[in-house]
């Protein structure tokens, strides 16, 4: 019988105790941690151990977190690697700049435990399961750059959403949605992300599908995401 293969954590922070901080926090699970103590160390390590995802603290000498992701973000060997970003706002970097590395998301210092192991949850735990999209009928509020629309949900995953949409959009990709699950209408799920591809006009991507966008959300509530995962599993 061929074992199934361990999944690889890279953490990554100029700071030794932080770095033992956080693969303590794996330590009931099973995946192999990998570490290093610069952007630089990190690149190096994701390109031989190509790690499943990324921790990665945003202050840190010879090259810091916010470089480092965008260089994995370009790079095509690793772009696909999930990144999560560590930093403290107003000290280490402002929020907008974490956002603007591209990275899979952030946490914010302080945090505990459960935030760091529900954010790993997402982008680790459920490799497999978080690509199953399930269809999810459902009417959707999205705000692009302050203006307002309303339309409805076409699919869902653990980590995004189609809404059908044949109207142009504005060319800001930051978005902002609310939406419910159809086993619980009145609770609506908030959600910050990005528009990850366009399906729109005679030229679409997939045409039996219809017109609209994808999102790929970013900040979303822990207790949500277990309410999206737990509909999925339902289904």
């Amino acid at each position: 019988m061929v074992s199934k293969k361990k999944m690889k954590v890279l953490l990554v922070d100029d700071v030794g105790f932080f770095r033992e901080l956080m693969r303590d926090y794996f330590s009931r699970t099973s995946v192999d941690v990998l570490m290093a103590k610069d952007g630089e160390e990190a690149l190096a390590a994701a390109l031989k151990e190509s790690p499943d995802l990324i921790y990665m603290d945003v202050a840190m000498p010879v090259m810091d977190g916010l470089t480092a992701c965008r260089r994995i973000k370009t790079h095509p060997a690793l772009s696909s690697i999930p990144v999560l970003l560590i930093f403290t706002p107003g000290r280490d970097a402002a929020e907008q700049d974490v956002v603007l590395t591209q990275c899979d998301g952030y946490l914010k210092k302080p945090f505990g435990r459960e935030d760091f192991l529900n954010l790993a949850h997402r982008h680790l735990f459920h490799l497999e399961r978080r690509k199953r999209r399930i269809p999810c009928n459902v009417p959707v509020e999205f705000t692009i750059n302050g203006l307002h629309y309303t339309s409805r949900c076409h699919d869902i995953s653990l980590n995004g959403l189609y809404i059908e949409y044949q109207h142009e959009l504005p060319p800001e990709k930051r978005i902002e949605v609310k939406f419910s699950l159809p086993d619980n209408p009145q609770n609506m799920i908030a959600a910050e992300g990005e528009i990850a591809w366009i399906n729109q006009g005679s030229q679409r991507q997939k045409m039996r599908v219809p017109q609209g966008f994808g999102i790929k959300t970013q900040l979303i509530k822990a207790a949500d995401v277990n309410r999206i995962q737990n509909y999925i599993d339902a289904v």
